[in-house]
């Protein structure tokens, strides 16, 4: 990856303590509806060793649970809106997505290693949530104590935090707004042994995507605002599954997206137009072919060979990440490029379209993948290699990148 600068209340029944919590195996009497529990115990200790609760530990496809409405014991508070349910605790806002390894504490996304699930008999969201995030997200509520099985839980008197869209807390003024740059993770598509689609006189996607992606990074360069990242600055090949967890990796907690840029290709040489994916099941057949011909750059690097239309892996990640809130935002950002790169595009713009594309499904932030045009045209190939429509197409793009944020600014969860 090339780096270039551019620039949860438990107040409720709970008197101010230090509370200890522990997971136990003891024989104990289990608390009501607990049918299907493990048998284990997730005990909560005050200081002095009086139990205040025990909820049962369950273990669905085999990974240490707890069920959401069992935390009403604990005085939190959750709201099942259907696809995501929001655990109010403490003045921390927690969202669970069922079937989605993510989970967001005020406003910050932070992956899991097994994502909550969805049963009949209720939401169960995994221990790690008590034992690893919680104390590092709100260590006013929770704190570990070094073990995976225990941790202490902390209750006292305090103002709630503000959560995003509610508002500062008054007594404490305005949280510090966000000052640092956006990044953006810019994704030149195949590379080195990868040439990707071939036009009829021979010009290589892979090279057209290098050249867009330089003058995009030339442009937002200039914009303090931004830091901008290439996953290559050269022809290389950066294996596919590589690109979007080091584009996470960057980012971090900081407000970011993803871009991948490409060309595309049909065996009707009169097809025309530009069109811009996000991370979801493909719908039609050409959403079918696209994302089968894209995702056919797996068979260079370490998952060579891999049958794109059946892999396993990929179909599991995307089935954990297509109801997240990062699939809405995607959208969102492939329909902003699409507008902005009509004003400069004389093609068609075939509009938003929709796919498990490999490149995408591992970045964990606002991801797309632009496919500029149809190098397959013998015109549009024609096009894709001006030095001008390639500087037109990066300002388009560019400010596609400015309107995002411009609508999710940082601390908005938009990014």
């Amino acid at each position: 990856m090339t780096g270039r600068s551019g620039a949860t209340g438990l107040a409720t029944g709970l008197a101010t303590l230090g509370l200890l919590v522990a997971c136990s195996g003891v024989s104990a009497q289990r608390p009501s509806g607990t049918t299907g529990s493990s048998g284990e115990l997730f005990r909560v200790e005050n200081a002095g060793g009086e139990v205040v609760a025990e909820l049962a530990v369950f273990r669905p496809g085999g990974a240490a649970m707890l069920r959401v409405a069992d935390l009403a014991a604990l005085g939190a508070t959750s709201r099942d809106g259907g696809d995501v349910v929001v655990l109010d605790w403490a003045g921390h806002e927690v969202r669970l997505d069922p079937g989605v390894p993510v989970v967001v504490v005020d406003g910050v996304a932070v992956q899991l290693v097994v994502a909550p699930l969805r049963t009949a008999d209720g939401v169960f969201a995994p221990m790690q949530l008590f034992t690893d995030v919680l104390p590092d997200r709100t260590p006013d509520v929770l704190l570990t104590d070094g073990s995976s099985w225990r941790a202490i839980l902390v209750d006292q008197p305090r103002t709630a935090r503000p959560r995003p869209g509610v508002g500062p807390d008054p007594t404490t003024g305005p949280p510090p707004a966000y000052a640092g740059p956006r990044v953006v993770v810019i994704d030149p598509g195949h590379g080195g042994p990868d040439p990707g689609a071939v036009g009829p006189t021979g010009v290589r996607e892979k090279d057209i995507a290098l050249a867009v992606a330089l003058a995009l990074a030339d442009v937002l360069d200039d914009d303090p605002d931004f830091e901008v990242h290439l996953t290559r600055d050269d022809d290389r090949l950066v294996p596919l599954w590589e690109r979007g967890p080091e584009a996470t990796r960057i980012k971090g907690d900081r407000p970011g997206l993803f871009v991948s840029i490409h060309m595309n290709a049909v065996s009707d040489r009169g097809v025309r137009g530009f069109e811009t994916y996000f991370l979801s099941e493909a719908r039609t057949e050409h959403e079918r072919r696209v994302v089968a011909l894209e995702n056919a750059a797996m068979a260079f690097g370490e998952r060579s060979g891999a049958d794109a239309g059946e892999d396993a892996e990929l179909g599991s990640i995307l089935n954990e990440l297509r109801n997240f809130d990062h699939q809405r935002w995607s959208a969102d950002l492939a329909a902003v490029v699409q507008d902005e790169l009509e004003e400069v595009h004389p093609a068609t713009n075939r509009g938003v379209k929709q796919g498990p594309l490999a490149v995408i499904t591992n970045s964990i932030m606002p991801s797309v993948l632009v496919e500029l045009g149809f190098i397959s045209n013998r015109d549009e190939e024609r096009l894709l290699s001006d030095r001008e429509f390639q500087r037109a197409a990066a300002e388009a793009l560019a400010d596609a990148i400015r309107a995002f944020f411009d609508r999710y600014p940082p601390g908005s969860g938009g990014a």
